[in-house]
């Protein structure tokens, strides 16, 4: 189980993976404040051996729901 905790800035790194990709995921909307489509922080909650085709899940927490922060 994956608990994702918080959004992170996508890095240059992630032009190792495919060249131009970072402005894709980075940018700034029409009032020139910064939109991040990517990146996010999680901690493993319980370990194991994932596979391809394996099935996932999603678990909304309970509550009102509150935006991520950036961490």
């Amino acid at each position: 189980m994956v608990e994702v905790t918080g959004l992170r800035n996508p890095c240059p790194q992630i032009e190792a993976f495919r060249t131009g990709l970072l402005k894709h995921v980075a940018g700034r909307d029409e009032s020139g404040a910064v939109v991040l489509r990517a990146g996010i922080m999680s901690i493993v909650r319980v370990g194991g051996e994932v596979r391809p085709g394996d099935p996932i899940g999603v678990e909304l927490p309970s509550g009102a729901h509150t935006p991520l922060a950036a961490v």
